[in-house]
Protein backbone atom coordinates (compact mmCIF):
# COMPACT_ATOMS: atom_id res chain seq x y z
CA UNK A 1 0.00 0.00 0.00
CA UNK A 2 1.49 3.66 -1.20
CA UNK A 3 1.66 6.00 1.08
CA UNK A 4 1.98 10.19 -0.93
CA UNK A 5 2.56 13.57 0.73
CA UNK A 6 0.34 16.28 0.26
CA UNK A 7 2.42 19.15 -0.58
CA UNK A 8 0.64 21.43 1.25
CA UNK A 9 2.00 23.76 4.00
CA UNK A 10 -1.33 22.50 6.83
CA UNK A 11 0.72 19.47 6.81
CA UNK A 12 -2.04 17.61 4.67
CA UNK A 13 -1.12 14.18 3.35
CA UNK A 14 -2.82 11.37 1.71
CA UNK A 15 -3.22 7.58 1.49
CA UNK A 16 -5.56 5.10 0.41
CA UNK A 17 -7.88 3.89 3.80
CA UNK A 18 -11.32 1.92 3.91
CA UNK A 19 -14.39 4.05 3.43
CA UNK A 20 -14.95 4.84 7.56
CA UNK A 21 -18.43 5.56 8.71
CA UNK A 22 -19.20 8.85 10.68
CA UNK A 23 -18.44 6.92 14.01
CA UNK A 24 -15.25 5.36 13.04
CA UNK A 25 -13.63 8.37 12.13
CA UNK A 26 -11.36 9.87 14.98
CA UNK A 27 -11.52 13.15 16.14
CA UNK A 28 -9.19 15.73 14.88
CA UNK A 29 -8.92 14.39 11.44
CA UNK A 30 -11.00 16.18 8.48
CA UNK A 31 -11.46 13.49 5.48
CA UNK A 32 -12.38 14.56 1.95
CA UNK A 33 -13.64 12.61 -0.17
CA UNK A 34 -10.74 12.69 -3.48
CA UNK A 35 -13.68 11.97 -5.77
CA UNK A 36 -10.96 12.31 -8.94
CA UNK A 37 -9.48 8.94 -7.61
CA UNK A 38 -11.36 5.16 -8.76
CA UNK A 39 -10.64 4.15 -5.89
CA UNK A 40 -11.50 5.22 -2.25
CA UNK A 41 -9.05 7.74 -1.11
CA UNK A 42 -8.67 10.61 1.03
CA UNK A 43 -7.20 13.76 2.39
CA UNK A 44 -6.28 13.33 5.71
CA UNK A 45 -5.99 17.20 7.23
CA UNK A 46 -4.34 16.99 10.63
CA UNK A 47 -5.92 20.21 12.38
CA UNK A 48 -4.69 19.47 15.55
CA UNK A 49 -1.22 18.01 17.00
CA UNK A 50 -2.73 16.86 20.34
CA UNK A 51 -5.34 15.31 19.22
CA UNK A 52 -3.55 13.60 16.73
CA UNK A 53 -1.40 12.05 19.25
CA UNK A 54 -4.61 10.74 21.17
CA UNK A 55 -6.04 9.43 17.49
CA UNK A 56 -2.65 7.11 17.41
CA UNK A 57 -3.15 5.71 20.73
CA UNK A 58 -6.85 4.96 19.84
CA UNK A 59 -5.83 3.55 17.01
CA UNK A 60 -4.14 1.04 18.63
CA UNK A 61 -6.74 0.09 21.44
CA UNK A 62 -9.31 -0.30 19.30
CA UNK A 63 -8.13 -0.97 15.88
CA UNK A 64 -4.94 -2.84 15.57
CA UNK A 65 -4.54 -4.63 18.92
CA UNK A 66 -6.63 -7.46 19.77
CA UNK A 67 -6.90 -7.35 23.22
CA UNK A 68 -7.17 -3.42 23.51
CA UNK A 69 -3.89 -3.17 23.97
CA UNK A 70 -2.42 -3.97 27.25
CA UNK A 71 -1.15 -7.78 26.54
CA UNK A 72 2.76 -8.74 25.39
CA UNK A 73 1.57 -11.12 22.66
CA UNK A 74 -0.90 -9.29 20.59
CA UNK A 75 -2.03 -12.65 18.96
CA UNK A 76 -5.22 -14.57 20.35
CA UNK A 77 -5.76 -18.50 20.89
CA UNK A 78 -9.73 -17.61 20.13
CA UNK A 79 -11.04 -18.83 16.96
CA UNK A 80 -13.57 -16.42 16.28
CA UNK A 81 -11.16 -13.65 17.71
CA UNK A 82 -8.84 -14.66 14.52
CA UNK A 83 -12.17 -14.70 11.87
CA UNK A 84 -12.73 -10.94 13.34
CA UNK A 85 -9.50 -10.16 12.87
CA UNK A 86 -9.63 -11.74 9.39
CA UNK A 87 -12.67 -9.47 8.96
CA UNK A 88 -11.63 -6.48 9.82
CA UNK A 89 -8.32 -6.80 8.36
CA UNK A 90 -9.14 -3.89 5.36
CA UNK A 91 -9.50 -1.48 8.55
CA UNK A 92 -6.50 -2.35 10.34
CA UNK A 93 -4.50 -1.95 6.94
CA UNK A 94 -5.53 1.70 7.14
CA UNK A 95 -4.77 1.76 10.89
CA UNK A 96 -1.08 0.59 9.86
CA UNK A 97 -0.48 2.96 7.34
CA UNK A 98 -1.73 6.21 9.68
CA UNK A 99 0.81 4.68 12.30
CA UNK A 100 3.67 4.15 9.61
CA UNK A 101 3.29 7.65 7.91
CA UNK A 102 3.30 9.04 11.72
CA UNK A 103 7.25 7.48 11.55
CA UNK A 104 8.23 10.01 9.24
CA UNK A 105 10.41 12.67 10.24
CA UNK A 106 8.47 15.52 9.02
CA UNK A 107 6.35 14.29 12.02
CA UNK A 108 6.11 15.75 15.60
CA UNK A 109 8.49 12.95 17.88
CA UNK A 110 5.85 12.60 20.49
CA UNK A 111 3.68 11.45 17.27
CA UNK A 112 6.70 8.74 16.15
CA UNK A 113 7.14 7.66 19.41
CA UNK A 114 3.69 6.76 19.92
CA UNK A 115 3.84 5.52 16.10
CA UNK A 116 6.74 3.14 16.66
CA UNK A 117 5.74 1.90 20.34
CA UNK A 118 2.44 1.14 18.90
CA UNK A 119 3.50 -0.51 15.91
CA UNK A 120 6.03 -2.45 17.83
CA UNK A 121 3.46 -3.86 19.88
CA UNK A 122 1.48 -4.83 16.97
CA UNK A 123 4.48 -6.65 15.84
CA UNK A 124 4.25 -9.15 18.32
CA UNK A 125 1.47 -10.76 17.74
CA UNK A 126 3.36 -12.64 15.17
CA UNK A 127 4.32 -13.35 11.70
CA UNK A 128 1.24 -12.51 10.76
CA UNK A 129 1.06 -9.22 11.75
CA UNK A 130 5.08 -8.53 10.48
CA UNK A 131 4.07 -9.67 7.02
CA UNK A 132 0.75 -7.17 7.39
CA UNK A 133 3.46 -4.20 8.59
CA UNK A 134 6.10 -5.27 5.48
CA UNK A 135 3.35 -4.29 3.04
CA UNK A 136 4.47 -0.81 3.31
CA UNK A 137 8.03 -0.41 1.49
CA UNK A 138 10.62 1.46 3.78
CA UNK A 139 9.10 0.58 7.32
CA UNK A 140 12.43 -1.27 7.81
CA UNK A 141 14.38 2.18 6.99
CA UNK A 142 11.86 4.28 9.14
CA UNK A 143 12.37 1.61 12.45
CA UNK A 144 16.27 2.23 11.65
CA UNK A 145 16.28 5.87 11.40
CA UNK A 146 14.30 5.78 14.45
CA UNK A 147 17.23 4.37 16.80
CA UNK A 148 18.79 7.90 16.44
CA UNK A 149 16.25 9.09 18.63
CA UNK A 150 17.17 10.63 21.92
CA UNK A 151 14.31 9.02 23.57
CA UNK A 152 14.76 5.63 25.24
CA UNK A 153 11.29 4.88 24.78
CA UNK A 154 11.89 5.28 20.69
CA UNK A 155 14.57 3.58 20.49
CA UNK A 156 13.46 0.19 22.41
CA UNK A 157 10.26 0.24 20.39
CA UNK A 158 12.34 1.05 16.84
CA UNK A 159 15.07 -1.90 18.03
CA UNK A 160 11.75 -4.17 19.10
CA UNK A 161 10.18 -3.86 15.28
CA UNK A 162 13.83 -4.71 14.16
CA UNK A 163 13.78 -7.58 16.63
CA UNK A 164 10.16 -8.72 15.77
CA UNK A 165 11.03 -8.85 11.82
CA UNK A 166 14.18 -10.58 12.18
CA UNK A 167 12.30 -14.05 13.94
CA UNK A 168 10.41 -14.88 10.80
CA UNK A 169 13.30 -16.21 8.55
CA UNK A 170 12.20 -15.15 5.75
CA UNK A 171 12.64 -11.24 6.39
CA UNK A 172 16.53 -11.31 8.16
CA UNK A 173 17.78 -10.95 4.79
CA UNK A 174 15.59 -7.92 4.68
CA UNK A 175 16.58 -6.69 7.88
CA UNK A 176 20.39 -6.78 7.15
CA UNK A 177 20.47 -5.47 3.68
CA UNK A 178 18.52 -2.15 5.26
CA UNK A 179 21.62 -1.76 7.09
CA UNK A 180 21.03 -2.60 10.46
CA UNK A 181 24.19 -4.48 11.58
CA UNK A 182 26.47 -1.16 11.12
CA UNK A 183 23.45 0.57 12.76
CA UNK A 184 23.02 -1.38 15.84
CA UNK A 185 26.67 -1.94 16.04
CA UNK A 186 27.22 1.99 16.11
CA UNK A 187 24.32 2.69 18.61
CA UNK A 188 25.71 -0.57 21.04
CA UNK A 189 28.98 1.49 21.72
CA UNK A 190 26.52 4.79 23.62
CA UNK A 191 27.67 4.41 27.29
CA UNK A 192 23.93 6.18 28.14
CA UNK A 193 22.30 3.59 27.03
CA UNK A 194 19.95 1.68 28.98
CA UNK A 195 19.37 -1.80 29.44
CA UNK A 196 15.94 -2.02 27.37
CA UNK A 197 17.33 -0.59 24.22
CA UNK A 198 20.38 -2.84 24.49
CA UNK A 199 18.13 -5.62 25.03
CA UNK A 200 16.17 -5.44 22.26
CA UNK A 201 18.86 -4.32 20.31
CA UNK A 202 20.90 -8.10 20.96
CA UNK A 203 17.92 -9.83 20.62
CA UNK A 204 17.91 -8.61 17.24
CA UNK A 205 21.73 -9.62 16.47
CA UNK A 206 20.69 -13.34 17.88
CA UNK A 207 17.63 -13.13 15.48
CA UNK A 208 20.19 -12.11 12.78
CA UNK A 209 23.19 -14.78 13.76
CA UNK A 210 20.54 -18.00 13.03
CA UNK A 211 21.44 -17.67 9.51
CA UNK A 212 25.75 -18.41 8.95
CA UNK A 213 25.76 -15.41 6.31
CA UNK A 214 24.96 -12.89 8.98
CA UNK A 215 26.88 -14.68 11.86
CA UNK A 216 30.39 -14.00 9.31
CA UNK A 217 29.11 -10.24 8.88
CA UNK A 218 28.36 -9.63 12.81
CA UNK A 219 31.84 -11.14 13.75
CA UNK A 220 33.83 -8.79 11.30
CA UNK A 221 32.41 -5.62 12.84
CA UNK A 222 33.04 -3.68 16.54
CA UNK A 223 29.59 -6.09 17.30
CA UNK A 224 31.92 -9.25 18.57
CA UNK A 225 33.41 -7.45 21.21
CA UNK A 226 30.36 -5.53 22.58
CA UNK A 227 28.70 -8.55 22.50
CA UNK A 228 31.55 -10.62 24.62
CA UNK A 229 31.71 -6.92 27.16
CA UNK A 230 27.52 -7.67 27.34
CA UNK A 231 27.74 -10.79 28.84
CA UNK A 232 29.58 -9.08 32.07
CA UNK A 233 26.13 -6.58 32.11
CA UNK A 234 24.47 -5.59 35.29
CA UNK A 235 20.67 -6.82 33.61
CA UNK A 236 20.23 -10.44 33.18
CA UNK A 237 18.38 -9.48 30.22
CA UNK A 238 20.86 -8.00 28.59
CA UNK A 239 23.63 -11.02 29.71
CA UNK A 240 21.24 -13.99 28.35
CA UNK A 241 21.07 -12.32 24.97
CA UNK A 242 24.75 -11.39 24.10
CA UNK A 243 25.41 -15.40 25.34
CA UNK A 244 22.81 -16.49 23.05
CA UNK A 245 24.07 -14.33 20.38
CA UNK A 246 27.26 -15.35 21.13
CA UNK A 247 26.19 -19.50 20.90
CA UNK A 248 25.35 -18.61 17.57
CA UNK A 249 27.79 -17.08 16.25
CA UNK A 250 30.15 -19.93 17.36
CA UNK A 251 28.66 -22.34 14.90
CA UNK A 252 30.50 -20.99 12.61
CA UNK A 253 34.28 -22.52 12.39
CA UNK A 254 35.10 -19.69 10.40
CA UNK A 255 34.37 -17.32 13.70
CA UNK A 256 36.12 -19.17 16.19
CA UNK A 257 39.54 -17.95 15.76
CA UNK A 258 38.32 -14.26 15.88
CA UNK A 259 36.41 -14.98 18.83
CA UNK A 260 39.25 -16.20 20.66
CA UNK A 261 41.51 -13.16 20.16
CA UNK A 262 38.92 -11.13 21.20
CA UNK A 263 38.40 -12.71 24.55
CA UNK A 264 35.41 -14.88 24.51
CA UNK A 265 36.93 -18.08 26.26
CA UNK A 266 37.52 -16.43 29.69
CA UNK A 267 34.36 -14.15 29.79
CA UNK A 268 32.32 -17.72 29.09
CA UNK A 269 34.30 -20.12 31.18
CA UNK A 270 33.75 -18.39 34.63
CA UNK A 271 30.03 -18.80 34.04
CA UNK A 272 30.62 -22.49 34.32
CA UNK A 273 33.44 -22.79 36.65
CA UNK A 274 31.01 -21.23 39.27
CA UNK A 275 32.65 -18.94 40.28
CA UNK A 276 29.70 -16.33 39.96
CA UNK A 277 25.80 -16.85 40.20
CA UNK A 278 23.87 -16.50 36.85
CA UNK A 279 21.13 -17.65 35.08
CA UNK A 280 20.54 -21.07 33.89
CA UNK A 281 20.19 -19.38 30.65
CA UNK A 282 24.03 -18.30 29.96
CA UNK A 283 25.29 -21.24 31.68
CA UNK A 284 23.68 -22.94 28.96
CA UNK A 285 24.71 -20.89 26.21
CA UNK A 286 27.83 -20.79 27.63
CA UNK A 287 28.68 -24.52 27.54
CA UNK A 288 27.25 -24.48 23.65
CA UNK A 289 29.36 -22.02 23.12
CA UNK A 290 32.58 -23.34 24.66
CA UNK A 291 31.51 -26.83 23.00
CA UNK A 292 31.71 -25.65 19.40
CA UNK A 293 35.40 -23.91 20.14
CA UNK A 294 36.52 -27.07 21.57
CA UNK A 295 36.54 -28.98 18.69
CA UNK A 296 39.27 -27.16 17.28
CA UNK A 297 42.34 -28.51 19.41
CA UNK A 298 44.45 -25.23 20.23
CA UNK A 299 41.27 -23.69 21.58
CA UNK A 300 40.01 -26.84 23.68
CA UNK A 301 43.51 -26.49 25.42
CA UNK A 302 42.84 -22.54 26.54
CA UNK A 303 39.65 -24.00 27.97
CA UNK A 304 41.54 -26.73 29.76
CA UNK A 305 44.03 -24.51 31.01
CA UNK A 306 40.97 -22.17 32.30
CA UNK A 307 39.62 -24.71 34.29
CA UNK A 308 37.31 -27.05 32.50
CA UNK A 309 37.67 -30.30 31.45
CA UNK A 310 35.99 -31.77 28.30
CA UNK A 311 33.99 -35.04 29.74
CA UNK A 312 31.60 -37.31 27.50
CA UNK A 313 28.20 -37.92 27.69
CA UNK A 314 27.68 -41.67 28.30
CA UNK A 315 24.09 -41.95 29.02
CA UNK A 316 22.26 -42.70 31.79
CA UNK A 317 21.99 -46.83 30.88
CA UNK A 318 25.54 -46.55 31.22
CA UNK A 319 25.51 -45.85 34.32
CA UNK A 320 23.79 -48.64 35.42
CA UNK A 321 26.43 -50.47 36.08
CA UNK A 322 27.60 -48.71 38.76
CA UNK A 323 29.11 -50.43 41.61
CA UNK A 324 29.63 -49.27 44.85
CA UNK A 325 29.33 -50.35 48.56
CA UNK A 326 25.88 -49.12 50.15
CA UNK A 327 27.57 -47.45 53.10
CA UNK A 328 30.77 -46.28 51.30
CA UNK A 329 33.32 -44.24 53.19
CA UNK A 330 35.37 -41.88 51.99
CA UNK A 331 39.32 -42.48 51.71
CA UNK A 332 42.28 -41.68 49.79
CA UNK A 333 43.01 -42.86 46.14
CA UNK A 334 45.66 -45.72 48.04
CA UNK A 335 42.71 -47.07 50.06
CA UNK A 336 43.52 -45.69 53.13
CA UNK A 337 39.62 -44.91 55.06
CA UNK A 338 39.37 -42.04 57.04
CA UNK A 339 38.01 -42.69 61.14
CA UNK A 340 34.37 -43.72 61.03
CA UNK A 341 31.88 -41.61 63.09
CA UNK A 342 29.41 -43.53 65.78
CA UNK A 343 26.20 -42.34 63.29
CA UNK A 344 24.64 -44.92 61.40
CA UNK A 345 25.09 -44.60 57.34
CA UNK A 346 22.32 -43.56 55.20
CA UNK A 347 21.04 -45.59 52.76
CA UNK A 348 22.07 -42.68 49.98
CA UNK A 349 25.59 -42.13 51.19
CA UNK A 350 24.20 -38.70 52.28
CA UNK A 351 26.90 -38.75 55.85
CA UNK A 352 29.61 -39.60 53.22
CA UNK A 353 28.71 -36.81 51.06
CA UNK A 354 28.89 -34.50 53.79
CA UNK A 355 31.88 -35.84 54.88
CA UNK A 356 33.33 -35.54 51.66
CA UNK A 357 32.18 -32.13 51.08
CA UNK A 358 33.43 -30.74 54.24
CA UNK A 359 37.03 -32.71 54.20
CA UNK A 360 38.41 -28.64 54.52
CA UNK A 361 36.77 -28.03 57.63
CA UNK A 362 38.77 -30.93 59.15
CA UNK A 363 42.05 -31.62 61.01
CA UNK A 364 43.46 -32.96 58.24
CA UNK A 365 46.67 -32.94 56.78
CA UNK A 366 46.04 -33.20 53.33
CA UNK A 367 47.46 -31.41 50.41
CA UNK A 368 45.34 -30.03 47.82
CA UNK A 369 44.97 -32.30 45.24
CA UNK A 370 43.69 -35.35 47.51
CA UNK A 371 41.00 -33.27 48.65
CA UNK A 372 39.94 -31.93 45.51
CA UNK A 373 39.96 -36.08 45.11
CA UNK A 374 38.14 -36.53 47.73
CA UNK A 375 35.86 -33.86 46.84
CA UNK A 376 35.07 -34.68 43.32
CA UNK A 377 34.90 -38.42 43.92
CA UNK A 378 31.72 -37.74 46.21
CA UNK A 379 30.29 -35.81 44.63
CA UNK A 380 30.06 -37.83 41.68
CA UNK A 381 29.15 -40.87 43.14
CA UNK A 382 26.47 -39.44 44.90
CA UNK A 383 24.95 -38.30 41.64
CA UNK A 384 25.24 -41.13 40.45
CA UNK A 385 23.42 -43.29 43.26
CA UNK A 386 20.50 -41.18 43.17
CA UNK A 387 20.40 -41.22 39.16
CA UNK A 388 21.32 -38.04 38.37
CA UNK A 389 25.04 -37.78 37.64
CA UNK A 390 23.83 -36.77 33.46
CA UNK A 391 20.77 -34.41 34.68
CA UNK A 392 21.26 -30.85 34.57
CA UNK A 393 18.32 -28.73 35.35
CA UNK A 394 15.79 -31.56 35.83
CA UNK A 395 16.95 -32.79 32.33
CA UNK A 396 19.06 -35.49 30.82
CA UNK A 397 22.20 -33.76 29.34
CA UNK A 398 22.32 -34.17 25.69
CA UNK A 399 18.88 -36.06 25.11
CA UNK A 400 18.09 -34.06 21.95
CA UNK A 401 20.79 -35.90 19.91
CA UNK A 402 20.98 -39.03 18.87
CA UNK A 403 22.67 -41.60 21.19
CA UNK A 404 25.05 -41.98 18.03
CA UNK A 405 26.09 -38.73 18.10
CA UNK A 406 29.57 -38.35 20.24
CA UNK A 407 28.38 -35.64 22.96
CA UNK A 408 30.23 -34.22 25.25
CA UNK A 409 29.48 -31.30 28.70
CA UNK A 410 32.19 -29.23 30.37
CA UNK A 411 32.36 -29.74 33.98
CA UNK A 412 35.04 -27.77 36.32
CA UNK A 413 38.34 -29.83 37.00
CA UNK A 414 37.56 -31.51 40.25
CA UNK A 415 34.20 -33.19 39.21
CA UNK A 416 35.68 -33.33 35.28
CA UNK A 417 38.63 -35.40 36.57
CA UNK A 418 36.17 -37.41 39.62
CA UNK A 419 34.01 -37.89 36.57
CA UNK A 420 36.50 -39.49 34.00
CA UNK A 421 37.34 -41.78 36.38
CA UNK A 422 33.99 -42.57 36.93
CA UNK A 423 33.30 -43.36 33.74
CA UNK A 424 36.66 -45.83 33.47
CA UNK A 425 35.08 -48.16 36.13
CA UNK A 426 31.79 -48.68 34.23
CA UNK A 427 31.29 -51.95 31.82
CA UNK A 428 30.61 -50.16 29.12
CA UNK A 429 33.26 -49.95 26.42
CA UNK A 430 32.24 -47.09 24.53
CA UNK A 431 32.19 -45.00 27.49
CA UNK A 432 35.64 -46.12 28.73
CA UNK A 433 36.96 -45.61 25.75
CA UNK A 434 35.60 -41.98 25.23
CA UNK A 435 36.81 -41.63 29.02
CA UNK A 436 40.25 -42.36 28.34
CA UNK A 437 40.52 -40.52 25.36
CA UNK A 438 39.38 -37.54 27.25
CA UNK A 439 41.84 -38.44 29.95
CA UNK A 440 44.88 -38.43 27.76
CA UNK A 441 43.10 -34.67 25.80
CA UNK A 442 43.08 -33.19 29.20
CA UNK A 443 46.60 -34.10 30.43
CA UNK A 444 48.18 -30.56 29.47
CA UNK A 445 49.86 -29.78 32.32
CA UNK A 446 51.75 -30.71 35.18
CA UNK A 447 48.75 -30.11 37.63
CA UNK A 448 46.08 -31.96 35.94
CA UNK A 449 48.51 -35.10 35.08
CA UNK A 450 48.75 -35.26 39.38
CA UNK A 451 45.10 -34.76 39.65
CA UNK A 452 44.07 -37.40 37.94
CA UNK A 453 47.02 -39.36 39.77
CA UNK A 454 45.86 -38.52 42.97
CA UNK A 455 42.21 -39.06 41.98
CA UNK A 456 43.31 -42.92 40.84
CA UNK A 457 43.24 -43.07 37.12
CA UNK A 458 46.46 -44.97 36.97
CA UNK A 459 45.68 -47.81 38.93
CA UNK A 460 42.62 -48.04 36.46
CA UNK A 461 44.45 -47.60 33.28
CA UNK A 462 46.47 -50.13 34.19
CA UNK A 463 44.13 -52.72 34.75
CA UNK A 464 41.95 -51.53 31.36
CA UNK A 465 45.48 -53.00 29.53
CA UNK A 466 44.35 -56.16 29.63
CA UNK A 467 40.82 -55.10 28.19
CA UNK A 468 39.07 -57.21 25.50
CA UNK A 469 38.24 -54.47 23.21
CA UNK A 470 40.98 -53.26 20.83
CA UNK A 471 39.35 -49.61 21.23
CA UNK A 472 39.60 -49.59 25.28
CA UNK A 473 43.43 -50.62 24.80
CA UNK A 474 44.03 -48.52 22.70
CA UNK A 475 42.30 -45.20 24.52
CA UNK A 476 44.30 -46.78 27.37
CA UNK A 477 47.08 -46.30 26.13
CA UNK A 478 46.80 -42.66 24.66
CA UNK A 479 46.04 -41.67 27.80
CA UNK A 480 48.75 -42.94 29.89
CA UNK A 481 51.16 -41.58 27.47
CA UNK A 482 49.81 -38.77 28.16
CA UNK A 483 50.05 -38.73 31.84
CA UNK A 484 53.72 -40.38 31.38
CA UNK A 485 54.92 -36.94 30.67
CA UNK A 486 54.90 -36.48 34.45
CA UNK A 487 57.88 -37.84 36.00
CA UNK A 488 55.86 -38.23 39.24
CA UNK A 489 53.01 -40.24 37.32
CA UNK A 490 55.00 -42.69 35.29
CA UNK A 491 56.85 -43.51 38.69
CA UNK A 492 53.66 -44.28 39.84
CA UNK A 493 53.13 -46.49 36.59
CA UNK A 494 55.89 -48.60 36.83
CA UNK A 495 54.96 -49.27 40.80
CA UNK A 496 51.25 -50.69 39.02
CA UNK A 497 53.23 -53.28 37.45
CA UNK A 498 52.44 -51.58 33.59
CA UNK A 499 55.62 -52.54 32.18
CA UNK A 500 54.61 -56.31 31.33
CA UNK A 501 51.73 -55.29 30.26
CA UNK A 502 53.42 -53.11 27.91
CA UNK A 503 55.91 -55.41 26.80
CA UNK A 504 53.46 -57.83 25.48
CA UNK A 505 51.72 -55.51 24.03
CA UNK A 506 54.62 -54.59 21.59
CA UNK A 507 55.42 -58.44 20.73
CA UNK A 508 52.15 -58.47 18.87
CA UNK A 509 52.90 -57.96 15.14
CA UNK A 510 49.73 -56.36 14.23
CA UNK A 511 49.64 -53.46 16.34
CA UNK A 512 49.23 -49.96 15.18
CA UNK A 513 52.18 -48.08 14.26
CA UNK A 514 51.27 -44.33 16.34
CA UNK A 515 49.89 -46.98 19.17
CA UNK A 516 53.64 -48.68 19.10
CA UNK A 517 55.61 -45.30 19.02
CA UNK A 518 53.28 -44.59 22.10
CA UNK A 519 54.00 -47.77 23.98
CA UNK A 520 57.38 -47.32 23.77
CA UNK A 521 57.46 -43.67 25.14
CA UNK A 522 55.92 -44.76 28.14
CA UNK A 523 57.88 -47.90 28.83
CA UNK A 524 61.09 -45.44 28.39
CA UNK A 525 59.56 -42.78 30.84
CA UNK A 526 58.79 -45.62 33.40
CA UNK A 527 62.07 -47.45 33.28
CA UNK A 528 64.50 -44.64 33.14
CA UNK A 529 63.87 -40.92 31.93
CA UNK A 530 67.57 -40.90 31.18
CA UNK A 531 67.26 -43.89 28.40
CA UNK A 532 64.24 -42.72 27.18
CA UNK A 533 67.03 -39.53 25.35
CA UNK A 534 69.44 -42.26 24.82
CA UNK A 535 66.78 -44.15 22.45
CA UNK A 536 65.36 -41.04 20.91
CA UNK A 537 68.69 -39.81 19.82
CA UNK A 538 70.84 -42.96 19.65
CA UNK A 539 69.73 -43.19 15.41
CA UNK A 540 68.55 -41.29 12.69
CA UNK A 541 65.94 -44.07 12.61
CA UNK A 542 63.44 -44.42 15.14
CA UNK A 543 64.32 -48.63 16.59
CA UNK A 544 62.49 -51.68 16.36
CA UNK A 545 60.30 -53.09 19.08
CA UNK A 546 62.72 -55.70 19.74
CA UNK A 547 65.54 -53.11 19.76
CA UNK A 548 64.17 -50.89 21.51
CA UNK A 549 63.25 -53.90 24.44
CA UNK A 550 67.16 -54.88 24.04
CA UNK A 551 68.14 -51.35 25.29
CA UNK A 552 66.29 -52.15 28.06
CA UNK A 553 67.59 -55.48 29.02
CA UNK A 554 64.43 -57.28 27.57
CA UNK A 555 65.18 -60.22 25.26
Amino acid sequence: MLLTSSATTSQNFTCKLPLLTQQQRPKGLLLEDNKSTSSSSFTIRHCNPKHFRSTAHRLLITRVCSDGGTSQHLGTSSTEARASERKSSRSDDGSLALLIRMLGQDNDPLDREEAVIALWKYSQGGKQQVEEILQFHGCINLAIDLLRSDSSSTCEAAAGILRSISAVDQYRDLVAQSGAIDEISSFLSRPSLTAEVKEQMICALWNLSMDEKHRINISNTDLLPMLIKSVDDEDLKVQEAAGCALANLALSPTNHQVMVEAGVIPKLTKFLRGDTETSKVIRKEAKQALLELAKDDDYRILIIEDGLVLVPIVGTDAYKSFKVASHSWPSLPDGTEFERGTSTPSRYGASELLLGLNIHDKKFDLEEAKVNAIVGRTQEQFLARIGAIEMEDGSILGSEFSASEQNNTLLPWVNGVARLILILGLEDASAISRAAWSIGDASINEHLRMSFMVAGAVKILVRLLNHNNENVRLAVTHALWRLSLSVNVSRIIGKENAVDQLVNALKDRQLPEDVMKKTMDILARVLDPGKEMEVKFSSTSSPTPMEFLSKFGFQ
